[in-house]
């Protein structure tokens, strides 16, 4: 992506900012710190693990940020209810926009005009189904 389409950060936060607003309207809305210490107690259970094995290889869940969501839930417990919820969404707001701004899969990828030369012809369905044998259905 050209760095003339990216937006700066401070105006990817308002931008987020201002969506998340509309997402999280009141301040029951946003999570509450239980929900943020189960999504961390999850982090580390064995069918998390397992699917880490099984997409990278290795154990490779890092559960420290979901911590962080909780010991910052824990720190707006002193702040009233509409403090809580603008600080919630700030800081939700510079995550999305880091993440919006940073590297992703579309900047490695390189979209084709064209497939490739020995890219296998396109099956239709309605043709498959006629032509393959009746025992296996």
């Amino acid at each position: 992506m050209d760095n003339d389409l990216r937006t700066d950060f401070k105006t990817a936060v308002n931008q987020e900012e201002w969506y998340l607003r509309r997402v999280y309207p009141t301040p029951k809305d946003i999570p509450s710190c239980t929900n943020h210490l189960d999504t961390y107690l999850s982090c580390n259970a064995v069918r998390n693990l397992v699917k880490s094995m099984y997409r990278y290889g290795h154990l490779r869940e890092d559960c420290s940020e979901k911590w962080a969501e909780y010991k910052f839930c824990l720190s707006l417990k002193w702040m009233g209810m509409e403090e809580r919820r603008d600080a919630w969404i700030r800081r939700k707001a510079i995550w999305w926009a880091k993440r919006r701004l940073g590297k992703s899969s579309e900047d490695v990828w390189q979209v084709r005009d064209e497939p490739l030369q020995n890219f296998p012809k396109l099956v239709d369905p309605a043709q498959y189904l006629r032509e393959r044998p009746h025992e296996f259905m």
